[in-house]
């Protein structure tokens, strides 16, 4: 009989510890001016409400005011709409080379520096069986993040909105997709050496790879492949004297 008891006991408790909860929370949404709203309709509120977050635009940030004026007296000829756009063409280029999963999309000199990094990933992709689609991709608005100078090179970091429709698949099977566009931010790094003689000889820092097997290159003097052994040369003219893309990133 004790059990008994203490089972319905139990059972008791439980009920009015719900009654509590339940009670505690309509005087909170009462508090807050959610008088005479039910839990369901609020539900439905915070789900419209994180949606909606989805959709709108994301915001960027930076240092174009303070740094644009900088990097102006250091290019004479420097057009901060212009850089914008390049911005966007490398970032719709490589994203469209992970798509396709084919680095013909990275035309020219302008992409020596990064050219390797995406194939190692597209040949990962390939390995792993897995793919991304970005349909419709639409940019808004941009940031100079930051712009430094040092050892004969200027960097440059972009920051950039943008959305588009986003779906990942996996071995042939879709794993995200979406009816509405992603809303998402991208840095690209870009360089630019102005002194040889003080970047030096060292280019490790580059991230430049063999284009035959992807291992990393460490001298601009360097005529082979220290890996595969394959023959290359590497035109210090083709790194001079103009902005290149090192880098990119989702900014989540």
């Amino acid at each position: 009989m004790a059990f008994v008891y203490g089972v319905i006991g139990v059972i008791t408790g439980f009920f009015v510890l719900i009654l509590i909860i339940y009670f505690g929370i309509h005087i909170l949404l009462n508090q807050t001016g959610y008088r005479g709203k039910s839990l369901l309709s609020l539900y439905n509120e915070i789900k419209k409400s994180a949606l909606e977050e989805k959709l709108r635009n994301k915001n960027v940030s930076g240092m174009t005011k303070v740094v644009l004026p900088i990097i102006k007296k250091d290019f004479l000829e420097f057009n901060e709409n212009e850089f914008y756009m390049k911005a966007e063409e490398s970032i719709r280029n490589i994203l469209m080379s992970i798509e396709k999963k084919n680095d013909k999309y990275l035309k020219g000199d302008d992409y020596s520096l990064i050219r390797g990094k995406i194939k190692l990933q597209i040949d990962d992709l390939i390995d792993t069986k897995i793919s991304y689609k970005y349909d419709d991709i639409v940019f808004h608005k941009h940031a100079i993040k930051s712009y430094k100078k040092d050892k004969g090179i200027s960097t440059l970091v972009i920051s950039s909105s943008l959305e588009y429709f986003y779906k990942k698949i996996v071995d042939g099977k879709e794993v995200i997709s979406d009816n509405y566009k992603k809303q998402t931010r991208y840095q690209t790094t870009f360089i630019y050496i102005y002194d040889v003689k003080k970047a030096g000889f060292d280019i490790g820092i580059l991230g430049i790879n063999c284009p035959n097997c992807g291992s990393p290159i460490n001298s601009l003097e360097q005529k082979s492949c220290s890996y595969c052994k394959s023959g290359f040369n590497i035109q210090v003219a083709n790194l001079l004297k103009c902005w290149k893309i090192i880098e990119y990133r989702e900014d989540y």
